[in-house]
């Protein structure tokens, strides 16, 4: 069978994804693969009229590039100006921080670009360095994003904590030292981007208002469905979105978005609205949904693969969808590799994508004869699309099953979409006038509350979360085997049929 072109296009960006993956867990040094990448170049070039052979070329470039690509990612920590050449040693240096302060119940967590070192640390002709620093300070002084600050600490090596890779997890925002225990005073503000500092100046802003016009907990409850904020979110009220599979829904996160987008467009087509107004429509809520939230990289990465499920629809063809899923990893791979092993959420972000793109038309096809119901099967057919090819990573991952987590999702879900355009709008009004806005706002509450009793009522069943412990890769990959295997031979029948 001929290869036709889009074919090997898809192969091509699976080689990349592959190489990727491949180098993640070992090292190669990068001379060998500079090597390989000049000796593919030549069988390219010499073959380039045998197809064969020139296809076989094409995805070994694709397949080392990709390693080449992982291995161009990782900073040199040997070189005296990067932070993380001063692990373990006390130390005194002036950066700025560079992300939205992480705010905890007791404490709070800067990334923090650092820019200079004290002059007796400096090693190099210039004491200028670069690198990011995590620091853990206390919750007050309050920080914000764009302050310039001197730190005093002795900066240590992030270490894998227990079964969780948490060096692995900083790496992906290229974090290699933590400062857990020191000093900290702000010197200056305003250093950051003036666009970043803008956009979380009015998220400040509108947080503040829904505190307002709301009461807690609904407050951090639509904060964290508006702007993904859980600060302030009852302890309690977490573990009831956890026992019931439903945290998605105040996580920014790709499978969040895109969960929440494939209800929000089935809805808008039971009401008449067509396809394209719809794709539009939910387009730019995602785009201003990713600003209001401060348009950091993992906002990005989760609103492209919302705005990709929509695309997906609008396309309709399998293989379109296909090719345009793994050209959107295969960008993000491009921007940050780094994601494709040690972020969690970008991969539960791509598995929902895949249940979205794949399984939803499976399950559509088996209830068509079911009722719409007021979006009950939209949300229940979506819901249990993302939940087929997530579980086995969560359960991988996390070691926690919630038996619950499709009922409670059918139930909470439909809610949604209402919830967020009756807060956002209070929200925004409540800027101009707290009183309009405590008004708009009442009929959100009903929603919340409503919510939060589903959560609260299913969570307390002793069934409704299963802890698994330990739970093996192999296992995970076998399920993932299944899983394959009946898609596979679904669009096989259907292409037949």
């Amino acid at each position: 069978m001929q290869l036709t072109n889009s074919k090997i296009f898809l192969l091509c960006l699976l080689c990349f994804v592959i190489g990727v993956g491949i180098i993640s867990f070992i090292n190669i040094l990068f001379v060998y693969v500079y090597i390989f990448i000049l000796l593919d170049l030549i069988c390219l070039i010499m073959f380039w009229q045998n197809r064969k052979y020139k296809i076989i070329a094409l995805l070994g470039l694709f397949f080392v590039l990709g390693i080449a690509r992982m291995i161009l990612s990782q900073p040199n920590l040997e070189n005296p100006e990067h932070i993380a050449y001063y692990n373990g040693q006390d130390i005194e240096v002036i950066g700025v921080v560079s992300m939205e302060p992480d705010v905890r119940l007791d404490h709070q967590k800067l990334t923090v670009r650092i820019e200079h070192v004290e002059a007796r640390h400096c090693l190099v002709s210039t004491c200028s360095i670069n690198g990011r620093l995590l620091v853990k300070t206390n919750l007050y002084p309050e920080y914000k994003y764009g302050d310039l600050v001197q730190i005093k600490c002795q900066i240590e090596k992030p270490e894998q904590i227990e079964d969780f890779a948490y060096d692995k997890y900083l790496a992906r925002y290229d974090i290699y030292s933590v400062c857990w225990r020191g000093s900290i005073e702000k010197i200056d503000t305003n250093k950051g981007n003036p666009i970043m500092q803008g956009i979380l100046s009015v998220k400040t802003y509108f947080m503040d208002t829904i505190n307002q016009i709301i009461s807690e907990p609904y407050s951090a409850f639509l904060a964290g469905l508006l702007v993904g904020a859980r600060r302030g979110i009852p302890e309690y009220l977490l573990e009831a979105f956890n026992r019931t599979g439903t945290t998605h829904i105040i996580a920014i996160s790709g499978s969040n978005i895109t969960i929440i987008a494939a209800v929000i467009i089935g809805f808008l087509q039971m009401l008449g609205v067509g396809k394209k107004p719809a794709f539009w429509w939910i387009s730019a809520g995602i785009v201003i949904f990713v600003i209001m939230t401060g348009a950091t990289a993992s906002v990005v990465r989760a609103g492209i693969m919302g705005i990709f499920v929509l695309l997906a629809r609008q396309l309709g063809r399998a293989s379109r969808a296909t090719n345009a899923l793994v050209f959107t990893a295969f960008v993000m791979l491009l921007v940050n590799p780094k994601i494709l092993m040690f972020d969690a959420g970008f991969q539960l972000s791509f598995l929902a994508t895949v249940g979205l793109v794949y399984i939803n038309p499976i399950f559509q096809n088996y209830t068509k004869r079911l009722p719409e119901l007021f979006g009950v099967k939209e949300a229940l057919v979506t819901t249990l699309s993302a939940i087929v090819t997530t579980t086995p990573l969560i359960l991988y991952q996390f070691g926690r099953l919630s038996i619950v987590a499709p009922l409670a999702n059918i139930l909470i879900l439909p809610a949604i979409p209402i919830t967020m355009a009756l807060g956002f709008v209070a929200g925004v009004l409540g800027m101009v006038s707290s009183t309009i806005g405590q008004v708009i706002v009442w009929p959100a509450w009903l929603f919340l509350e409503y919510m939060i009793r589903v959560a609260e009522i299913l969570s307390s069943l002793r069934f409704a979360s299963i802890e698994l412990g330990g739970f093996h890769w192999i296992l995970m990959i076998a399920m993932y085997a299944v899983i394959w295997f009946i898609i596979w031979k679904y669009y096989k029948k259907i292409k037949i049929a």
